[in-house]
């Protein structure tokens, strides 16, 4: 039965995926499969990030897999990634799981109508749903803030989500264009725990006029709408505008800053005023690679109400040589309650980094070696912070892929 459950929501996407590729099979595309394979050893010695005195110590051997199968013609481009992750402990096998993700992207170019969609399912366990990692996916997006997880993981639980990102835009004139996005996303548990685990939904619309002042920057003024639903707070409609610069140069080197505010109009008749604000830049170096993010962000979140999220990302690699890279990533994230009159929401403060290296003894054979901690805490004087440390040992096998 878990099983079935696990692998419907990837089937409906495979039949998504299905659909969008079909115009790349009837045509002399370009189609690569880039397979991922990481198995290896891990250690923890606070899984479930719990209170001093209740920690739980895991080891025991984890593999991950994943398989990109991806095609390219001249209009436009589409991928499609099943991954399946599972862990072992022999000492807790009550906290075994495995986990099911699928990804989709599609991209269409015509002379003036640009059409995306990037669409994601997942079946997990709330261990790794509520305490995100410092990872920053290869198709992240500078500014898109991560939310939902609350960050309580009481008892044994699973997390289905799913979600569809579809973003169109029209040029009016080399100097504008028009740009129009949505998003909708669905999560639901095996269980429903007030204050940790609740079923939520959000769906938002923005607009956007885009204004080209150089070959590299641009300006965006964009409207934005969205629709909360939540099992404590019940629906809510929010509404905002804000006011966002770019820029990308021919070494892909890209930079945004942006800053704007936000109404909520809660289903009890009462308002709250949210600011959102956001800056990164994403680069290639010589042997440097780097990622950085800071955002404030509203929506959603497993604890069933709306927060206000503040959030920094970090990810930054350091070829040392031809084999040899160093890692190191960093997630921090404030989050608090947008009305205080709307619940008795405790904020939350959650910091995970990650160093490493990793070696390539071949080319498409690696072995890494990574330090991970942890650390939370909640506004309240009944509770102490919480941390956890961890190390993992790894082997992947990855072949030479073609950069996007």
């Amino acid at each position: 039965m878990k099983a079935f459950r696990a692998t419907r929501p990837l089937a409906t996407l495979g039949v998504a995926a299905g659909v969008l590729a079909a115009p790349f099979a009837a045509t002399a595309a370009d189609w690569e499969w880039n397979p991922t394979i990481e198995a290896g050893y891990l250690f923890d010695d606070n899984y479930r990030l719990t209170q001093p005195g209740t920690e739980v110590e895991v080891q025991g051997p984890m593999v991950d897999a994943q398989l990109e199968m991806r095609a390219r013609n001249p209009e436009g481009e589409f991928s499609f990634t099943p991954r399946v992750r599972t862990t072992y402990f022999p000492d807790a096998k009550e906290l075994d799981a495995t986990d099911y993700y699928g990804t989709l992207y599609w991209l269409n170019q015509g002379p003036k109508l640009r059409s995306e969609v990037n669409a994601d399912v997942s079946d997990v366990d709330v261990v790794n749903s509520e305490r995100p990692d410092a990872e920053v996916p290869g198709n992240a997006t500078l500014g898109e803030s991560d939310l939902g997880d609350s960050g309580r993981v009481l008892v044994k639980n699973r997390r289905t989500r799913g979600s569809i990102r579809p973003v169109f835009g029209y040029e009016l004139s080399q100097r504008r264009a028009l740009e129009f996005g949505a998003n909708y996303t669905d999560v639901s548990f095996d269980q429903q725990i007030p204050g940790a685990q609740m079923n939520y939904r959000n769906a938002d619309l923005t607009a956007g006029l885009v204004t080209r002042l150089s070959p590299e920057s641009s300006f965006t003024a964009r409207l934005r709408g969205a629709r909360y639903e939540t099992d404590i707070q019940g629906n809510s409609d929010s509404y905002g505008a804000e006011l966002e610069w770019d820029t990308r140069n021919a070494a892909n080197t890209e930079t945004f800053l942006r800053a704007g505010a936000q109404q909520v109009n809660f289903q009890d008749g009462t308002s709250a005023t949210a600011w959102l604000a956001g800056a990164g830049v994403s680069m290639v170096r010589g042997r440097n690679e780097l990622f950085a993010d800071l955002s404030r962000s509203l929506g959603p979140s497993s604890a069933g109400i709306v927060i206000a999220r503040d959030q920094l990302r970090l990810r930054w690699t350091r070829d040392i040589t031809p084999r040899l890279s160093f890692l190191a990533g960093l997630r921090g994230t404030h989050d608090d309650d947008v009305s205080s009159d709307q619940s008795a929401y405790r904020a939350r403060k959650y910091a995970t980094g990650d160093i490493g290296l990793q070696w390539h003894w071949q080319e498409e054979f690696s072995m890494r070696v990574a330090y991970n901690y942890t650390w939370q805490d909640f506004d309240d004087a009944l509770t102490d912070a919480a941390t956890s440390s961890g190390a993992m040992l790894s082997v992947l096998y990855q072949p030479q892929q073609r950069r996007r």
